[in-house]
C-alpha cells in the first residue's frame, strides 16, 4: 500500500513537472537563438563567422601596415658626418631663406624623419640646429676678413675669433668635418698675405712666391688656371721661339694646349709686329715736314689700307699710352 501510494505520488509529481514545462511560453530571444542555432552557425573552436571575419581583417590591416612601415624603412638611409655634411646643410637653409631659424629648424625634423634612419635621425637634427644656431651667432659677430685692406694681425685675430665662435657650437670632430677644408684655405691664403705685404720682396719676387705658395695649397685646384698660366708664361720668356715653346708647353700640358697657344701667339707677334710697322710710319711722316692735313690724310691713307677699323683704335691706344 504505501509502495502504491509513494509510486502514485511520484507520478502526480512528474505529470505537473512536464505541463509546467510545456506550459511556459519561450521568449524571444529564446526563440531567436533556437531558430537560428545550427550545427554549422559556429566554428570549431566556437567563434562565430562575423567574429573571425573581423579578426582577418584586423590581422591583415597590421600586415599591411607593418610591409608599408618596412618599406619606408629600406628607403631611409643612416646620417653620417662627413666633408658633405656643410654643403646640405647651407643648401637646406637657402631653400628655406624665407623662414625665420627657428622655422627652419623645424622644416629640418621633417625632412630628417622622411631621409634617415631612426638611429641617427636625433644627431641630424641636433647638428642641423646647432649650425643654425652658429649661423646666426656669425652673422652678429664681426669676424668678415677683408684680405685686401686688412693687416696681416686683423686678419689673424678675425680667423681666431671664427675658429672659437666655432668651436662654442661643435666638437673638435665636427669642426674637422665641417670647417677643416675652409680653415685650410684660411691659412693658405693668410701666406699668401703674409708675401704680398712684405717689403722687403719686389713685386716680381712677390708673385713668383704666392704662385708657388698656391701650387702647394690645400684649394690650389682652384687657382690651378692661374698657376697653370703663370708656367705657360715662364715657359714663353723662357724660349724664344715658337717651335721650342710648343715642344715645352706640349711635354708639361699636351699636345692641345700647345696648339692653341702656338695660334695665339702666332697671332700676337703678328700683331706687334703691325703695331711696330705702324709706329715706323708715324715716324716717317713727322719727318717728311708735311703740313697737318697732309699728316693726317696720308696717316689715314695708312691706316684704311692696312688695317680694320678696330685695329686702328688698338693701335691709337697702344701708341697713345707709350708716347
Amino acid at each position: 500500500m504505501k509502495a502504491a501510494v509513494i509510486g502514485g505520488g511520484l507520478l502526480a509529481l512528474l505529470i505537473i513537472v512536464v505541463l509546467l514545462t510545456v506550459a511556459t511560453p519561450q521568449s524571444d530571444t529564446e526563440t531567436s537563438v533556437v531558430s537560428t542555432s545550427d550545427p554549422q552557425s559556429t566554428t570549431s573552436n566556437g567563434a562565430s563567422p562575423s567574429l573571425q571575419v573581423t579578426e582577418k581583417s584586423t590581422a591583415a590591416s597590421k600586415a599591411a601596415s607593418s610591409t608599408a612601415e618596412g618599406e619606408n624603412t629600406k628607403n631611409l638611409i643612416p646620417f653620417v658626418l662627413n666633408e658633405l655634411v656643410k654643403d646640405k646643410f647651407e643648401l637646406f637653409i637657402a631653400e628655406h631663406a624665407e623662414q625665420v631659424p627657428l622655422g627652419v629648424q623645424i622644416a629640418y625634423v621633417t625632412h630628417s624623419e622622411s631621409l634617415h634612419t631612426k638611429d641617427t635621425h636625433d644627431y641630424a637634427v641636433d647638428l642641423f640646429s646647432r649650425f643654425v644656431n652658429y649661423k646666426v651667432a656669425l652673422a652678429s659677430e664681426d669676424v668678415e676678413i677683408n684680405t685686401v685692406q686688412a693687416s696681416l694681425k686683423s686678419v689673424q685675430e678675425k680667423l681666431d675669433a671664427r675658429y672659437d665662435l666655432r668651436r662654442q657650437f661643435f666638437s673638435h670632430q665636427e669642426y674637422e668635418y665641417l670647417f677643416g677644408s675652409d680653415a685650410a684655405s684660411d691659412n693658405d691664403a693668410l701666406a699668401r698675405l703674409a708675401i704680398a705685404q712684405d717689403n722687403t720682396l719686389t713685386r716680381e719676387e712677390k708673385k713668383n712666391s704666392i704662385i708657388e705658395s698656391i701650387a702647394g695649397a690645400s684649394d690650389r685646384e682652384a687657382f690651378k688656371p692661374t698657376v697653370d698660366m703663370h708656367r705657360i708664361q715662364q715657359i714663353k720668356q723662357q724660349y724664344r721661339d715658337n717651335n721650342s715653346r710648343f715642344s715645352a708647353i706640349s711635354a708639361e700640358f699636351g699636345h692641345e694646349v700647345a696648339e692653341r697657344f702656338n695660334t695665339l701667339w702666332k697671332k700676337q707677334d703678328a700683331w706687334e709686329q703691325k703695331v711696330a710697322d705702324y709706329r715706323a710710319h708715324i715716324k716717317k711722316l713727322e719727318s717728311a715736314n708735311l703740313s697737318k692735313q697732309e699728316y693726317s690724310k696720308l696717316l689715314r691713307e695708312y691706316e684704311t689700307s692696312d688695317f680694320t677699323e678696330n685695329e686702328v683704335k688698338r693701335l691709337r691706344v697702344v701708341v697713345n699710352s707709350n708716347n
